[in-house]
């Protein structure tokens, strides 16, 4: 099985018109809400992997798969967050030494 790189395509394109403005209707959220609400997932998954592996070392009745799987959700989630956090550092760093 292999992975295919992310693309324009596969996310879907966000036309720009003449004035180079988006087409995005009014009714789209903004970037910092879909940062925020990205980072609220994240939390939540960090948090219920965090009470299922507390709940497991309780005794009480959770999976030991059901456990490692929330763990390894969360763990993915945090390592994409921290992937696209370098990639805006970058892009950042790339547009500050840019030639005028």
């Amino acid at each position: 099985m292999s992975v295919s790189p992310i693309d324009a395509i596969s996310i879907g394109r966000i036309g720009l018109t003449e004035t180079g403005t988006s087409e995005v209707g009014p009714g789209a959220p903004s970037f910092m809400q879909m940062v925020g609400s990205a980072v609220g997932d994240l939390n939540n998954s960090l948090n219920e992997a965090d009470a299922s592996a507390r709940a497991l070392a309780a005794g009480e009745n959770v999976s030991a798969q059901d456990v490692m799987i929330a763990m390894e959700r969360a763990h993915l989630q945090l390592q994409f967050a921290v992937e696209v956090r370098n990639r805006i550092v970058d892009a950042y760093q790339n547009l500050t030494n840019m030639q005028l």
